[in-house]
Order: structure tokens, then C-alpha cells, then sequence
């Protein structure tokens, strides 16, 4: 007879689910053992296991052609092994080894967590924690749960940010009855689940945990990231100085992350596991007419795995051929990719402009662009490492999902968005537009969402800020759902007055918290002991670490704050002036130091924005500039945000005549560069030149217009750590003096002996 499926309600009483997104990722069963059934209900198998006519030989490797299986059959009764090998293998079988198998890793690592603080809270009250998993009962329960919210430091005595939200409670309650299962092999009572289940809400005696923690049930706001908030998003990702990323390849696929995201909905953390091998590039026949479009095809990965992996589903983005803005081109970005690391197969296939020559073979609808077998396992986000004189992409190393949202979050704060952006803002605008769109039913939402039906979406995604108008559908007026669905986005309190950063004055104010004032004394005591033994000067070290933390944290938090109340007061200050007759009145800009744009960046940003052209040959030109563009930029190193400053007196009093004013016909930078070239070079072995011959060979790279010359070549008056990034097999090169080296050894003594520099 037919299996039925066990829905993941129905493994407790009180039909609590997992299939939120910030819960843990357990949702449906696996299909290892489905069979299909025919129309008269019997089981039927897709291939017969007993088929005569069959040829296969099995999983038998390359060794099957050796394979006598008349053989074999006499030998072991029809079977590939005798009868001992099965029984030794069912009395050595593991079973520890499947326990974990149900379940993703970062499910696991909050089971192993929550594991972790039951053993902990039993070695403090001298409980055996098996025992008391088997004799559990509501009152230890709820104590457990006392203790845990009463944890103020974690591992090394650092400070807990501590529990904020119920449903953060509510999540350590559902992943303790896995642990409890895991740990039992059975499941939790259910009459002690009911009571327990609803932390926060129902139950009296969890209801009292939450209100004795002051936990709120407020609920982070599934605010959508609309398409133009998107653009706004991705201007600011690629014309903004204040963030900087290591490497500019690192800024294009922070831009490429976010427009893969937007229009299929998938989870976040499914887009940065992207490999070239799912990507799949088409040149394809238009069937409404027109010129042939490119066709990217990508794979995502299901990220939740309960229970065992699930159908990975397909996504085809066709290029917009007349777009008016570039920046939202998925095509643009990925291609540059491509291309600046040559991955198409076809040899030729190096350059933009050169898919523009291609066509299709009459007869046929797509021509494949395939990619090299050579790239099928490498990841398309991955992270940068530092090298002897900049960063490269490594070649293994992928980015992770917490550090990508930290770039959008911190853009989303540039573009001056009043609530914190997150990727999830993206999933939840696909997820409505989606819904919204006759073209798309709930079978096919709940596909690209990977749901396995309607409630996640009604619970999770659909928008608790309504985006239609339901007064104007009572009284049968036109509804204004335009202006209804543009106030629920983030980005409808867009300001530019909005505070980014503290000012020097609120960011000096931290210093007399009073944590940071006992910490700076501390470390100030320590720091005179420092001079007279080792050991004190790591544990000056670690004080003085401590303090900096506590400092940017605090500032962290003080900045939040005045975000967070900044658009009333500002309202405020806004009516009250406009009542007195003074309209706006705008406040003095604060001085920022930050760089200005690279040639790069603003050759990029020229291109991304370039008008429409009116010819297709001209949008091939304009696509191609900006591929082009995309390409130059992933190679530029970036450096820190914030300008250098140098406000010591010597470094006012020895200011080389290479940092004069510049001359706008640019010959001044030609020779200033090649003043600093001139400084690296020693006529004597006493001579300690004050500039990085390193530095100055990489500035020699750059246009003469890039504002990182005069960084590269700045006097210093310390030691640079470039010796602690060469790694085994990284090629070595001096490029002041264009000569290649051949180890670290030949580095130091080159640096040594041609430019006085004495390296360790």
C-alpha cells in the first residue's frame, strides 16, 4: 500500500513549525524510500530489480570486466558477498555515525549549542546530564531556562549580548526537544510539550520567563527591498568611498549578490554557495523576433536539508536588451566576472564584443557558451587574501553569508535607508511580487520560495504592512496602491540628513561610560608594568584589546540609538520651522575625510549610468563598455576608507616636496612618482630610505590621476608587515625595480642591499 508522508506537524501535539527563517531549518522528509503508486493503488517500482534482460553490472568500478559472476553465484548463493560479510557488518555497524544526518550544519551547530549549555547547566547544580534528560520534568525545565537567560558570559568571560526577543526563546525551546530527542531517542511528553511549546505566548509559567527578561514579542518587520530601492541599493555599493571592500572584485559581487537574489526570492545563503558549474550561459533565438539575447541559467542550491537534500530548481534571467539602467543588469556583472578570469571554454571567447559576432546555426534555437571544466568546482563569491604588495581572490576560500550581509547592511546604512537592510528584504519583496502576479500561481511561488505549501508564506513573508488600500476598495474608489506599496518599502524614509556616522564629539563621549572609563584604568596599570616584564605585556595586550572592543561597541550601540530616534526629532525640527515662517533650514555638512572616487570607479560608474542607446549595435557598444568597465575594476585594489592623516608634528615638519599641490596638466604627478622612485634607491649601506619600495612599485601601476599615489608613496616611520602575506609558490616581483625575485630570502636581501630596507 501506498506510504504516507508524516507532515513535521504531526510530530507534536501542539503543531508548532520550523519553517521560519530565522528558526532552525528543519521542514519535510526526505524521498530515499518513495515509491511510486499506480492508478490502482499498488506499489510499483521505476525499474525492476529482477529484470533478466538487464545488462547493468552494478557499481562494480572498472573491475567488472575481470568479474566471473557464474563464479560468484555458485560461490555466495546468487550474492556479491558471502554470508560473513553481511554479519560482520550488521555487528560492527555505527549507528552513531547517521545521528546527525537528519539535519543541516547549522542546525547541528544549535543542537550541539544548546547540548552544550544543558551539560553546562548540569556541572553547575552536579546533575548527570543524561539522568536529568530522562527524568525531565516542568520545573527543571523551566529552571534550565531561567539559568540560560541569566547567562551573562560566554567562552574567555566575554560579554553575552543576551536574549532580546521571545521568539528567540521559542527557538532554544524547539531546538531542546531535538536535543532531547537526540539524546533519548524519544520524543518529548507531549502534555510537558504543550505546556512548554508557546514560550512567550500561552503557557503561564514561560510567559513569566519572558516577562521577567523584559523579552519582547515585537517581531523583526518583513520590510520588501523594492526595485528601486534595489537601484539606490547598488549606486551607493558602487559610488560610495566610505565602504570599502579589500579588493574591487569583492564590491562587484556584492552588487552581483544582490541582483541574483531580487528576482529569484531563494534563500541568502544559497546565492554565495553558487560554483561556475551552475552557471550556464546561452546565446538564444528570441521567439517574439528581435536580435538573439544572452540567457543566464543558475542552480541554487536548497540550503535546507532535513531529512536529506531536496530538488534543486533552475532559474533563466534573459537579458533586457534596452534597459535604461545598467546597474540592475545581472548579465553586466556576471558576464565581467567571466570574462576578467577567461572562464569560457572557447579560446577566443576573451572579450565582451566578441558575443556580439556570434549567431546560431540555422535550425537550431541556442548557442551554448560553455564554460571551462577546469573552473566547474571553484565558487563565483569567494573571499580575498592578502598578498607581498596587495589582495587576489583566493582561489578556494568562498565568502560567507554573514559576512556579505555585513556589506549590505553597511551600504543600506550609506544609502541612508532608516531600518536595516538585510538580504531577507530581498526574499521578502519576491516573495509578495510573487503572490501579487497573475503570472505566477502558489504552486510555482512556494517552488522558487522552496516551501512545501502556502502557511511559511502567510506566516513569514506575506507583508504585515499591508500594500493595498482597503479604504479607497470600501467606498469603490480608484485604490491607490502605487503610493500604498511605495510607503511600506524601505526605502520611502530615504534621507540624506540621516546621521551614517558619529560625529568626533559623540564619538569622543564613549569615553565616559563608565565600563570604559574602569577598563581604561586598567589598562592604563598595565601598561606601566608592561615595561618591566613579558607576561604583563600580554596581559597589557589583552586589556588593551578589551578596551578597543568595548569602544566600538559602545559606539556601535550610541550610533543605533541616534538613528533610531533621529527622523522624529528631525520631524520636529522640520514643522516648527516651517510654521516660523524659515522653510528648511539646513545644518553645516560635516568635514569627512574620506577618499575620493578612483579613475576606476568612476569609469564604472560612468558606464553603469550611460543613456540608452537607440540601435541595437549601440546597446551592444553600451553592454560591452560596461562589461569592460566591470572587468578593470576587479583588479583594483582598495584601500582604507578613511584618508590617511598624519597630524604629528614630524610628520608636518618632513612633508617631502613630492606632496605639494598638484598641477591639473598631471606632469607634476609623473614627477613626483618618479621623485619616490628615485628616494627608494641607496648610495650607501647606512642609508634608510622613508618610503616602502614595495608601495612605490605598485604605485607606478596606477593612472596618474588615482589618489592612492600618494599613499603608496607617503614617508613612514615604522615597519610594514608585507613579509607575513607570501605565501609558498606566490611570484615575487620588485616593482620599482621591474625585477623578479625567487623567494622571501631573495626579497630581503634585494630589499637590503638595493634599498636599504632591513626586513626580519
Amino acid at each position: 500500500m501506498a506510504r504516507h508522508r508524516r507532515r513535521p506537524e504531526d510530530d507534536y501535539s501542539d503543531g508548532s513549525n520550523l519553517d521560519s527563517p530565522d528558526d532552525v531549518s528543519l521542514s519535510d522528509e526526505d524521498e530515499w524510500f518513495d515509491v511510486e503508486v499506480d492508478d490502482a493503488g499498488y506499489e510499483i517500482s521505476p525499474t525492476n530489480i529482477d529484470d533478466e534482460g538487464s545488462n547493468d553490472t552494478g557499481n562494480f568500478g572498472d573491475d567488472c570486466d575481470d568479474f566471473d559472476i557464474e563464479d560468484q553465484v555458485q560461490l555466495f548463493d546468487g550474492n556479491l558477498h558471502p554470508r560473513e560479510y553481511y554479519l560482520k557488518q550488521l555487528k560492527e555497524f555505527n549507528e552513531a555515525a547517521f545521528d546527525d544526518e537528519d539535519y543541516s550544519k547549522g542546525s547541528t551547530i544549535l543542537l550541539d549549542g544548546i547540548e552544550e549549555l544543558w551539560n553546562k547547566y548540569c556541572a553547575w547544580f552536579e546533575y548527570d546530564p543524561q539522568e536529568s534528560f530522562e527524568s525531565v520534568s516542568l520545573g527543571s525545565l523551566y529552571n534550565f531556562f531561567d539559568w540560560l537567560l541569566g547567562q551573562k558570559a560566554g567562552k574567555d568571560g566575554r560579554k553575552k549580548r543576551g536574549t532580546k526577543k521571545s521568539s528567540s526563546l521559542g527557538t532554544y525551546w524547539k531546538v531542546y526537544r531535538l536535543v532531547y530527542e537526540r539524546a533519548t531517542g524519544a520524543k518529548l511528553d507531549a502534555k510537558l510539550n504543550r505546556k512548554m511549546h508557546r514560550v512567550g505566548s500561552s503557557p503561564a509559567r514561560a510567559q513569566n520567563l519572558a516577562k521577567k527578561y523584559g523579552l519582547s514579542d515585537q517581531k523583526l518587520e518583513n520590510r520588501c527591498m523594492t526595485v528601486d530601492d534595489l537601484k539606490q541599493q547598488v549606486e551607493t555599493t558602487l559610488g560610495t568611498t566610505e565602504k570599502s571592500f579589500s579588493l574591487g572584485e569583492l564590491r562587484i559581487l556584492c552588487v552581483l549578490f544582490l541582483l541574483l537574489l531580487a528576482p529569484t526570492g531563494a534563500r541568502p545563503a544559497s546565492v554565495p554557495k553558487l560554483r561556475y558549474r551552475d552557471i550556464r550561459v546561452v546565446l538564444a533565438w528570441d521567439p517574439e523576433g528581435g536580435p538573439h539575447k544572452v540567457l543566464i541559467k543558475f542552480t541554487l542550491e536548497f540550503t535546507k536539508t532535513y531529512l536529506g537534500t531536496k530538488d534543486a530548481k533552475t532559474v533563466t534571467l534573459p537579458e533586457v536588451m534596452f534597459d535604461d539602467s545598467l546597474m540592475l543588469s545581472p548579465h553586466v556583472f556576471l558576464e565581467g566576472i567571466l570574462f576578467r578570469h577567461l572562464a569560457f571554454d572557447a579560446p577566443s571567447l576573451t572579450c565582451p564584443d566578441a558575443v556580439s559576432k556570434l549567431g546560431i546555426h540555422p535550425g537550431e534555437w541556442e548557442l551554448c557558451l560553455p564554460l571551462k571544466a577546469s573552473v566547474d568546482d571553484v565558487y563565483i563569491f569567494r573571499r580575498a587574501v592578502k598578498t607581498l604588495i596587495g589582495y587576489e581572490m583566493s582561489p578556494t576560500d568562498p565568502n560567507s553569508p554573514a559576512t556579505i550581509a555585513g556589506w549590505v547592511r553597511r551600504v543600506g546604512e550609506l544609502t541612508v535607508f532608516e531600518v536595516p537592510t538585510i538580504p531577507y528584504n530581498l526574499r521578502y519583496n519576491a516573495a509578495n511580487v510573487f503572490d501579487r502576479s497573475g503570472n505566477v500561481n502558489d504552486a510555482t511561488r512556494n517552488l522558487m520560495l522552496d516551501h512545501a505549501n502556502s502557511n511559511p508564506f502567510q506566516k513569514h513573508y506575506l507583508g504585515r504592512q499591508l500594500a493595498f488600500d482597503p479604504y479607497a476598495l470600501i467606498r469603490g474608489l480608484e485604490p491607490q496602491n502605487a503610493l500604498v506599496q511605495k510607503s511600506s518599502s524601505i526605502g520611502h524614509s530615504i534621507s540624506k540628513r540621516r546621521p551614517v556616522n558619529l560625529t568626533p564629539d559623540q564619538a569622543a563621549s564613549v569615553k565616559s561610560h563608565p565600563g570604559i572609563k574602569k577598563l581604561a584604568c586598567k589598562a592604563k596599570e598595565l601598561r606601566q608594568q608592561a615595561k618591566h616584564s613579558r607576561k604583563a605585556m600580554e596581559k597589557y595586550k589583552k586589556a588593551h584589546d578589551k578596551l578597543r572592543s568595548a569602544r566600538q561597541t559602545q559606539r556601535r550601540v550610541l550610533k543605533d540609538q541616534i538613528r533610531e530616534h533621529w527622523t522624529n526629532k528631525q520631524a520636529v525640527i522640520d514643522i516648527e520651522n516651517q510654521l516660523a515662517g524659515l522653510g528648511f533650514v539646513e545644518e553645516p555638512a560635516i568635514w569627512k575625510s574620506n577618499r575620493p572616487k578612483r579613475p576606476a570607479q568612476k569609469r564604472l560608474m560612468d558606464a553603469v549610468t550611460a543613456p540608452v542607446e537607440s540601435t541595437v549595435e549601440g546597446q551592444h557598444r553600451r553592454r560591452d563598455v560596461a562589461i569592460y568597465a566591470v572587468m578593470a575594476y576587479c583588479v583594483v585594489v582598495e584601500g582604507p576608507a578613511v584618508r590617511r592623516t598624519n597630524t604629528s608634528r614630524a610628520g608636518t615638519m618632513q612633508r617631502s616636496s613630492v606632496q605639494d599641490e598638484p598641477r591639473e596638466d598631471g606632469r607634476y604627478a609623473e614627477y613626483g612618482r618618479h621623485a619616490a622612485v628615485l628616494s627608494v634607491f641607496i648610495a650607501s649601506e647606512e642609508e634608510r630610505p622613508r618610503r616602502c619600495f614595495l608601495c612605490v612599485g605598485m604605485a607606478l601601476g596606477l593612472e596618474l590621476d588615482d589618489p592612492c599615489i600618494e599613499e603608496l608613496t607617503h614617508e613612514f616611520y615604522s615597519a610594514g608587515d608585507h613579509l607575513t602575506n607570501i605565501r609558498e609558490g606566490d611570484d615575487i616581483e620588485c616593482g620599482s625595480c621591474y625585477m623578479p625575485l625567487d623567494h622571501k630570502m631573495h626579497l630581503q636581501h634585494h630589499a637590503l642591499q638595493i634599498h636599504g630596507t632591513v626586513s626580519y
